[in-house]
């Protein structure tokens, strides 16, 4: 997916919230490196989680504070686009059958 986003010409990091690298903010300084004044996350979660709710402002908070000049926006959660939830219904139904 990211060779995709990247084919349109967005800047692309991938982080992960726990467990594997990298993390959220190895991936800011990754892309703040190259001067980006507005960071934009997606997070790729089915569900309004602990991660989402509690853990994710916290860590967008930590990220704000360590780069003043970054403008740091969360997204909805993926889960949330009724788009994805049809295609996610949908899918089930055809692999189900």
């Amino acid at each position: 997916m990211r060779d995709k986003l990247r084919a349109d010409g967005l800047r692309v990091e991938l982080a992960y919230l726990e467990i594997m690298k990298p993390d959220l903010g190895e991936a800011a300084k990754a892309i703040t490196a190259n001067g980006a004044k507005a960071v934009t996350i997606v997070p790729l979660f089915l569900a309004q989680g602990k991660h989402l709710k509690r853990e994710l402002p916290e860590m967008v908070t930590t990220l704000s504070r360590a780069y003043p000049g970054v403008k740091f926006r969360v997204t909805p959660a993926l889960g949330d686009d009724p788009e994805m939830l049809a295609a996610i219904a949908a899918w089930v139904k055809r692999v189900v059958r």
